[in-house]
């Protein structure tokens, strides 16, 4: 079993490095997009930009009904060509006409959305073109749904990391250089989704029998069953990421949705190692599931739950104690104003960090009505939290519902995941780091707060501070365990790289 658990922690590590790297990417380019536009065309036109963008993911959770996750789960159960390609078939009949439907009545009712839902009938034409934006976004989501499905990672990469911020950042470009607004800004958007999609195809025909000359076995059944509620969930989850900036739209002012669509993706930092392990993760662990090989799916959530937390500290630290200098550095003194909510948001998306992969876990499981009843209730929850907080604190209203909201989530999923299988994310040496890193983090910053404050240079002094306890703290307290240099050695054997003195290192400090 052990071979085993290196075998699935392997792949969903080096999975987790190629998106990790590939995030990386996609976020460097993408806040050099985002900053461009936030600088240029201000609060108000940026705002304007991010509730389009917003409608346009907000749609394609309902157009997809939660058939990209089906793909990604079925495929690796199934090794006749029929039946990989009855899956693809099944998923594309359902989810293609509703997106073009969908997309057409957006664009018809554009004007009534702007003005009884956001107030504001200047966005009129930004919503116009969003909505023809919605076939091709769930076209690229169900392409890689299906690439997911093969356990492939590159393409995956190529797609969400590449294709789609380098498109965007391009095309915002060339429209701020030909003296665009919000409208010419939103087509730069759509277009990198119209890109993304047409290599998607090109990764359907490459990869999976999609466009095969063979008989297909049809699932349309199978897997509405197990989407369905999938849909459900999507849209609850889909609320709780996204109704925080319709109401921000509806009770405030599109000025105010552009400072929180500025801090919101910065606090999203924090989840770049959760959803960089688990792009791979829910199939692996649907297949490790399928032969019942529970202790080796132990040992690989805790293992990932693990690493998720450590490597996850380091920039919850940053965005949560020094967000002031974050803000100004990237996107401009207009938005600093966003720094408490900066600081809450950073804090609630490292509790769901923590809580490790729980809800991958529960749909490779099979466990998706559990997944919408959850997500229903918390995105309750969620409206009912905007409602209060948002008329009275603005985005920092908009903040403390979504930080209560995720911690409430995952205290369901990990609980009901606990109850049904025995599995927990916390283990004693992951206790033992966190109550160190704690310890030092107070003493640093009180020290740091005290003499140089909370701006750039108290920021770099915070981290040079902190960067010897941290990495001691891995290495003293258990958190590099055998199994895992056990694939650090594979990694040498599979790729022929020497890392004997990083090897020597490590052994002196353990």
């Amino acid at each position: 079993m052990a071979d085993n658990s290196l075998s699935s922690l392997g792949k969903i590590f080096r999975s987790g490095a190629f998106v990790f790297l590939g995030r990386i990417l996609e976020l460097g380019i993408s806040f050099v997009g985002a900053a461009l536009v936030a600088r240029y065309i201000g609060r108000t036109g940026f705002g304007s930009v991010s509730l389009g963008s917003t409608l346009l993911t907000f749609t394609a959770s309902f157009v997809l009904l939660g058939t990209q996750t089906g793909v990604a789960r079925y495929l690796p159960r199934f090794d006749g060509v029929a039946e990989r390609r009855g899956v693809l078939l099944s998923a594309a009949q359902i989810l293609l006409p509703l997106s073009l439907l969908t997309g057409a009545a957006y664009f018809v009712f554009a004007d009534v959305i702007a003005r009884r839902i956001f107030t504001d009938p200047a966005i009129t034409p930004v919503i116009r073109v969003f909505a023809v934006g919605v076939p091709f976004i769930a076209l690229e989501k169900f392409a890689r749904g299906a690439v997911q499905g093969t356990q492939r990672t590159i393409p995956q990469v190529i797609l969400q990391n590449i294709i789609i911020p380098s498109t965007r950042i391009s095309l915002v470009v060339v429209a701020l250089l030909a003296g665009a607004r919000a409208v010419g800004i939103s087509w730069a958007y759509v277009g990198a989704h119209v890109a993304a999609a047409v290599v998607g195809v090109y990764f359907l025909h490459r990869y999976t029998p999609f466009f095969d000359r063979v008989g297909a076995t049809m699932m349309r059944k199978e897997l509405l069953v197990f989407s369905a509620p999938l849909t459900v969930a999507a849209i609850m989850s889909k609320i709780l990421i996204d109704m925080d900036t319709f109401l921000l739209g509806y009770f405030v002012s599109t000025g105010d949705v552009g400072v929180y669509r500025v801090v919101y993706p910065l606090a999203n930092l924090v989840l770049i190692v959760l959803t960089s392990f688990g792009y791979l993760f829910m199939p692996v662990i649907s297949e490790l599931e399928s032969r019942d090989a529970g202790g080796e799916l132990r040992e690989t959530f805790q293992t990932i739950t693990k690493w998720v937390f450590l490597l996850s500290v380091p920039i919850v630290l940053a965005l949560a104690l020094f967000p002031r200098p974050i803000i100004g550095l990237t996107f401009g003194a207009e938005y600093v104003s966003g720094a408490v909510a900066l600081s809450i948001l950073s804090v609630g998306f490292f509790v769901h960090a923590v809580a490790g992969p729980n809800d991958n876990t529960l749909n490779a499981i099979g466990h998706t009505r559990l997944i919408m009843a959850d997500n229903v209730v918390v995105a309750a929850l969620n409206v009912v939290l905007n409602v209060v907080l948002i008329p009275r604190y603005s985005y920092v209203g908009a903040a403390a519902a979504t930080a209560v909201s995720y911690t409430v989530l995952n205290l369901l999923y990990s609980t009901q995941l606990y109850r049904r299988t025995g599995l927990y994310p916390v283990t004693r040496t992951l206790l033992t780091i966190a109550g160190v890193l704690a310890a030092s983090t107070v003493v640093v910053y009180v020290g740091v707060y005290t003499f140089l404050g909370t701006e750039l240079l108290g920021m770099v002094a915070f981290a040079a501070g902190m960067a010897p306890v941290y990495v001691l703290s891995i290495l003293r307290l258990g958190g590099v365990e055998e199994r895992e240099v056990e694939m650090v050695l594979g990694f040498e054997d599979r790729y022929g790289v020497d890392l004997g003195p990083v090897k020597s290192l490590v052994k002196r400090l353990m």
